[in-house]
């Protein structure tokens, strides 16, 4: 005779174990529910696996993308705030010097103060920084662009403002040019002081300092041998590399400190007439050339930021409808996911009900 008997270990192992499996679909789909992601994403998709990896791959090259060309947005927005700080102070000095040309004028009598105020203030906004470094070094960020015009900055012995103060001297002979010639003179050697050249060259007669160096303190325009230095860039979009670099040494920043400079060094009120008018002249169309520079400049970056902010419109576009995609294949329905939970759960609550029961069954209380 055969008897068919049944292991009370094996049964209770099995027991504990599909216990265990229904505790794990629980709480996985409660995790599921929660997150509203599957909770196992390549195992729900199966060969379309490759699909949400390319996708997600999009997703991040597009995000990185769009970082990049909003920090640009943000960048030309500066920019574009600080030369507009720059346009008022020098076109407000320039109404006021315009006034003085042929002979000096009731205005005149403090372009001097105005002057400096004015220098003071467009080299403040050419020194303007972000979270990155300053805005108009160039490539070299981490450098302050401009030197303080007056007092030592531990840089160079002699301030800007001595620079440029010796530089007439050396010029007209004297603390102020007394002839026309003399006023030629200085606004030649200022010319040279202000100019940009190979910067392995020596300043030359009778300057011992330049603007890049003595002034300027960025990025210079040109390598040692002559060649054009690299100008910023950034690449908002595949492709696509937009080279918005806005400089102080660019020429319509140079013009414009150059006027400033010229009527914040000396006292032009007690120049001879014969002297005046040049110097003063002089300044004047610094200033203008300066100005015309500068509305140049911003219109370009206008132009440039305008296309940034299509590009950004364009990656959020493109992430919008990337997010959709991902979400189809990733995301859990709410609906089913809240379903199955409550069909796990019924299902555990059954279960150990019934192993509580077989628990308590005891051979005695049938005997």
């Amino acid at each position: 005779m055969l008897f068919n008997t049944i292991s009370t270990l094996g049964l209770s192992k099995r027991t504990q174990s599909a216990l265990t499996q229904l505790q794990i679909d629980v709480t996985r789909t409660s995790e599921e529910l929660g997150s509203g992601k599957h909770f196992d994403v390549a195992g729900r998709l199966g060969a379309r696996t490759n699909q949400a990896i390319s996708l997600r791959h999009l997703h991040d090259q597009t995000t990185e993308l769009l970082t990049g060309a909003s920090y640009l947005d943000g960048q030309m927005g500066l920019m574009n705030e600080a030369m507009t700080g720059m346009n008022k102070a020098a076109s407000d000095l320039l109404a006021v010097a315009s006034t003085g040309l042929s002979q000096p004028s009731q205005t005149m009598q403090q372009i001097r103060t105005q002057a400096r105020g004015a220098l003071e203030l467009m080299v403040g906004l050419l020194n303007a920084s972000s979270g990155s470094g300053f805005l108009f070094s160039g490539v070299e960020v981490g450098t302050t662009p401009v030197r303080q015009i007056d007092g030592s900055d531990g840089i160079l012995p002699r301030s800007p403002l001595q620079i440029v103060q010796d530089a007439i001297a050396a010029a007209a002979g004297g603390p102020l040019p007394v002839t026309a010639a003399d006023s030629v003179a200085v606004v030649a050697t200022l010319d040279a002081l202000f100019d940009v050249r190979d910067p392995a060259l020596p300043a030359p007669a009778p300057l011992t300092d330049t603007f890049e160096g003595g002034i300027y303190r960025g990025a210079t325009a040109m390598q040692p041998g002559g060649a054009a230095n690299p100008r910023v860039s950034a690449r908002p979009e595949d492709g696509r590399e937009v080279p918005y670099g806005i400089q102080a040494n660019d020429p319509a920043m140079r013009d414009l400190l150059q006027g400033m400079f010229m009527l914040a060094s000396v006292d032009v009120n007690a120049m001879e007439l014969d002297a005046y008018k040049p110097y003063v002249a002089a300044a004047v169309e610094k200033l203008s050339a300066g100005l015309k520079g500068l509305t140049d400049v911003q219109a370009k970056l206008g132009v440039q930021h305008a296309e940034i902010d299509g590009i950004v419109l364009r990656h959020n576009a493109r992430l919008k409808i990337l997010n959709e995609r991902i979400t189809s294949l990733e995301d859990a329905d709410p609906i089913e996911t809240q379903t199955r939970l409550a069909q796990l759960q019924a299902q555990l609550e059954a279960a150990m009900n019934a192993t509580s029961i077989v628990s308590r069954l005891r051979l005695t209380d049938y005997l």
